[in-house]
């Protein structure tokens, strides 16, 4: 399949908006991160990533969120235990399928 120059570039823009946006709210994490835990800096942010691809950046987007409620004592919200069970595995999966995508795209 074949694709117009003006495809490849409105593509090659959407990437580079994504990512742009996807770092953004990586940073936003790392700025709630230091708001909740004091004292500690934050292991969270945008700045090892820069050249991160999309599907990268999107997944350590979901692990970072998931984090958040996955650390959270259990009794803050009823429901916290069974939300850990799924967290664990979804964190599980997001980061086979991270290294999966640096073996494959590094």
């Amino acid at each position: 399949m074949t694709h117009s120059e003006d495809e490849i570039n409105d593509a090659i823009k959407t990437q580079k908006l994504l990512c742009q946006k996807l770092l953004e709210i990586m940073d936003l994490q790392g700025d709630i991160d230091a708001l909740l835990r004091e004292n500690h800096p934050s292991p969270f942010g945008s700045e090892k990533f820069k050249n991160a691809r999309p599907e990268e950046l999107q997944r350590l987007v979901v692990m970072t969120a998931i984090q958040f409620v996955l650390f959270e004592p259990d009794e803050w919200v009823e429901g916290n235990d069974e939300f850990k069970v799924a967290a664990e595995k979804l964190i599980e999966v997001t980061s086979s399928q991270l290294k999966w995508l640096k073996e494959k795209h590094h």
